[in-house]
């Protein structure tokens, strides 16, 4: 899943993923503006009363949209703040670097290829992320009745194929310590970077918030195995959802839904509070984002990120803080 999404030559990634209308898949800043608004209402809302420059740091920024669609409603919503507000852009690939650097916003954002380049406590506003943990690459693992296996991925002819194997201790540890127990031929993932990239965010995070939409679950839910029998790992091609994710590699996008209280767990061992995980139809809702609907075909587009039959009950919305 590494090499498949970010190698430097051949990964979905790295390429340029197809996002947006027409592409394989939609995310909530390529379906409209007014995602980016509603983020920006509710950041100068928690920013407010707070002196000093104000960080929006923004972790798998992409080709640069939301962001440049954050900057505008900053600068539309409260001219006197923007000056204030210093942009970050976390972008792995070159390509997607390139892009933000070709938006040219008004002040243009510090650009960082990993989450390392940030540094302890230097960040006092919001580290945002939509969509980055569920494309962290994953280990997929089995239940069976001699104990946890791992599936692996081996070579065949001039294809892969899944091979099972003993699982290493530490997966069986790590669902244990959620206390799961996967049922004999039900398979999951797990993310064994998720909490290491959440707890680097944790320590950058002077004072503020960290926001994360993401699809995911608690993990009683998640792993649970009438629920999601054979795991959530999943492909997205030419607008579709469905097929095998060791076929066309580099071709086509990969997820797994994120595991919450890995997440939670992870930025309460670094101090922060958790406020809640909220569905993203109920936060953008309360953020007001229909106020931000210019025209009825506005008006549609904000409601697929509300739709509680859709995106508005599958994604959900992770947000803790650190007090000054």
């Amino acid at each position: 899943m590494e090499a498949a999404l970010y190698d430097r030559a051949d990964g979905y990634y790295t390429r340029g993923a197809s996002i947006g209308e027409g592409g394989d898949f939609v995310t909530s800043p390529t379906v409209t503006p007014a995602f980016a608004s509603a983020i920006a209402r509710q950041f100068l809302r928690d920013m407010a009363g707070r002196g000093g420059p104000l960080d929006f740091v923004e972790a798998g920024s992409g080709s640069g949209e939301f962001l440049a669609d954050f900057d505008a409603a900053i600068r539309r919503l409260d001219p006197s703040a923007a000056g204030r507000v210093r942009l970050t852009a976390i972008e792995r690939s070159e390509a997607g670097r390139r892009q933000i650097r070709s938006r040219q916003l008004v002040e243009a954002p510090r650009l960082l290829s990993s989450a390392e380049e940030l540094g302890d406590r230097s960040v006092r506003g919001w580290i945002f992320s939509n969509e980055l943990f569920d494309a962290l690459p994953v280990v997929r693992v089995g239940g069976s009745s001699d104990g946890l296996k791992e599936l692996r991925v081996g070579v065949q002819g001039a294809g892969f194929v899944w091979v099972e194997a003993p699982a290493p201790p530490a997966l069986s540890a790590h669902l244990a310590s959620f206390d799961i127990g996967l049922a004999p031929g039900q398979n999951a993932e797990i993310s064994p970077d998720a909490a290491t990239l959440y707890r680097r965010f944790a320590r950058a995070l002077a004072e503020g918030a960290l926001v994360t939409f993401d699809y995911g679950h608690r993990a009683s839910v998640l792993y649970h195995p009438l629920a999601r029998p054979r795991g959530t790992l999943t492909v997205f091609a030419a607008g579709r959802r469905g097929g095998d994710p060791l076929e066309c590699a580099g071709e086509v996008d990969l997820t797994a839904h994120v595991n919450w209280d890995d997440l939670v767990r992870a930025g309460e061992s670094e101090g922060l509070a958790t406020r809640g995980i909220l569905r993203q139809g109920r936060w953008l809702a309360e953020a007001g984002i229909l106020d931000f609907a210019s025209s009825d075909a506005e008006k549609w587009r904000i409601y697929r990120l509300i739709d509680p039959e859709a995106m508005g009950e599958e994604l959900s919305v992770l947000i803790q803080t650190r007090d000054a």
